[in-house]
């Protein structure tokens, strides 16, 4: 069980931003956590009402692909994305499923099993390696001692492509929405001092 005061502290770090996924023993859940009337609930987003809650067993039971908290350590604001090996999980990662996780990296070199970064940053190496990130309202902790939440693939159920596809298409989206910054803006040049920077890389008309 996930305690209110894990979750609202989560929420304070962008917890609403991202789809969590929760099941009951009737009804499947997917969307973002909203306060309403006081209260924590899942705003669901209609993309997973026709799935019954037993289709979601590969994902709660062997779909764990990192986990996110809140903590200080780190200069970010955002909430913090942990890779597998960072977590309290012990995993086998001998097992053909999980080959994927030991293979995926980034560009950089980041390698997804053992990252450490931002939310923003996790979930954007997931993508790229063709994983679907999804929150669960599942308690786990780092070999730090932190306590957050599991993050899982959605992929491990079995779904239609297109949904797939859309939820893959939204998770970017968000994951876009707070890490692309305007160079101006962040910077802060005068339009002078762009020019005299950059002018000479103009484009000929």
């Amino acid at each position: 069980m996930v305690s209110a005061k894990l979750l609202r502290s989560l929420y304070e770090g962008g917890l609403d931003h991202h789809l969590v996924l929760h099941r009951t023993a009737d009804r499947v859940f997917l969307g973002s956590l909203r306060f309403e009337k006081g209260k924590m609930v899942i705003r669901d987003n209609g993309y997973l009402e026709n799935i019954k809650p037993a289709t979601l067993n590969p994902c709660f039971d062997n779909g764990t692909i990192g986990m996110i908290c809140k903590s200080d350590q780190y200069e970010w604001e955002s909430l913090t994305f942990y890779g597998i090996e960072k977590t309290s999980i012990k995993t086998d990662l001998s097992k053909t499923r999980n080959a994927a996780l030991v293979a995926a990296e980034n560009q950089y070199g980041d390698k997804l099993i053992n990252f450490t970064g931002s939310i923003y940053r996790g979930f954007q190496l997931l993508l790229e390696n063709h994983f679907l990130p999804v929150i669960l309202l599942q308690a786990i902790l780092s070999k730090r001692g932190e306590i957050g939440l599991v993050v899982a693939d959605l992929r491990t159920i079995p779904m239609d492509i297109k949904k797939i596809s859309t939820l893959n298409d939204e998770v970017t989206r968000t994951i876009e929405k707070y890490t692309l910054l305007d160079v101006n803006d962040e910077l802060k040049i005068s339009d002078t001092d762009f020019e005299e920077m950059f002018g000479k890389y103009r484009l000929p008309p």
